[in-house]
């Protein structure tokens, strides 16, 4: 699990090499990390059965990008759930009015920002380690490597939800 969290942690920088240098002419070297992030999770490495085209190596590098914005998003709210969440009444001193969580009581609020974080706190780890291995996935596929075929629209598909969950989350603010 925490692999796995190091590995979306890693794409960010990565997708952003990636994408430099395949605008730059540099497959061997985009292959080259892609294979180290691999092998950091400790998943299948993507070995070169055919050579991608910038075009679509570019195209998979934002994908990544994306889904390594999305791992950062997800890790700070895991962050903030366990911060807030099972150790609000000491975080926060108030005011508890009747319009918020569990008010008008501490204890009320204390009790339902838990409530709500604990299942936050559990479920994120297991998100992180999904999208690491969907997008490794992806990545084996684009060097040739048999994978199911719903690799990739699954990939982009959450990849589009994953920006729109940020964008709705940042409506909110």
């Amino acid at each position: 699990m925490i692999r796995s969290i190091g590995y979306d942690l890693g794409l960010v920088p990565v997708s952003l090499l990636a994408i430099v240098w395949s605008l730059g002419g540099g497959a061997d070297a985009v292959h080259q990390i892609w294979r180290k992030l691999a092998g950091f999770q400790g998943s299948a490495e993507p070995i070169r059965l055919r050579r991608p085209g910038v075009a679509g190596s570019v195209l998979n590098a934002l994908v990544s990008l994306v889904l390594g914005l999305l791992s950062w998003f997800l890790l700070m709210m895991l962050v903030i759930a366990v911060v807030r969440g099972p150790f609000f009444g000491f975080v926060e001193d108030g005011p508890f009015g009747p319009d918020t969580w569990g008010g008008p009581t501490k204890a009320g609020a204390w009790a339902v920002h838990a409530a709500v974080a604990v299942p936050i706190i559990i479920l994120i780890p297991f998100v992180l380690r999904g999208l690491a291995l969907l997008q490794a996935a992806s990545i084996r596929r684009l060097y040739g490597s048999a994978t199911s075929r719903l690799v990739l629209p699954a990939t982009i598909l959450l990849a589009i939800a994953g920006a729109a969950f940020f964008y709705s989350w940042t409506q909110q603010i």
